[in-house]
């Protein structure tokens, strides 16, 4: 079964505007799902800190996310 990438800024702008509750969401997601998300961290996604928090998903950039959007995010684009 392919792998989705998903990569969570962790640098400063972002962990000041809330990358650990990105984090948890991880974290608390479905099994099955979880299986199926290769997750990676990162101190800068594309200098992109004015639009923090910042993750990358399967090579696309997402920008001003909180656990809401991120998991519409992947449940729309899991593969």
């Amino acid at each position: 079964m392919p792998k989705n990438t998903l990569k969570i800024c962790i640098g400063t702008p972002c962990h000041l505007m809330g990358a650990s509750e990105l984090l948890e969401l991880i974290a608390e997601l479905d099994q099955n799902l979880r299986d199926k998300i290769e997750l990676k961290t990162s101190h800068c996604i594309d200098d992109c800190c004015e639009q923090a928090p910042v993750a990358e998903f399967n090579g696309r950039i997402y920008q001003d996310l909180n656990p809401e959007k991120l998991y519409k995010i992947i449940r729309n684009n899991i593969r």
